[in-house]
């Protein structure tokens, strides 16, 4: 079965600053980003269950070209993957459970 893929508010900041930060390099930099987030959307709705847990709940999938993990949680009544984060995997991540 075919899961939805749905954000938490504060995720578009996260989008945000990565493609502010990939337009100041590169314009095309930026759309490829927008791109591999794309294909890990579709990829996540076929196959959530793909990656193990991290945190407790929450699964970490890695993008494709980009140092980024994107965090995130199955709701099974809903059959939703919730995403609660994308986070540079290089930096130190910010407190997200509050999301």
């Amino acid at each position: 079965m075919k899961y939805t893929v749905v954000f938490q508010p504060m995720v578009s900041f996260d989008i945000n600053d990565a493609i502010g930060y990939y337009k100041k390099i590169n314009h095309n930099l930026a759309k490829q980003y927008v791109l591999r987030l794309r294909e890990a959307q579709i990829y996540l709705t076929k196959n959530p269950h793909s990656f193990q847990l991290k945190y407790k709940e929450v699964r970490t999938l890695f993008l494709k070209q980009f140092p980024y993990q994107i965090h995130y949680i199955i709701d099974e009544i809903q059959k939703q993957v919730v995403i609660i984060a994308i986070v540079h995997a290089y930096k130190k991540p910010t407190d997200y459970r509050l999301r």
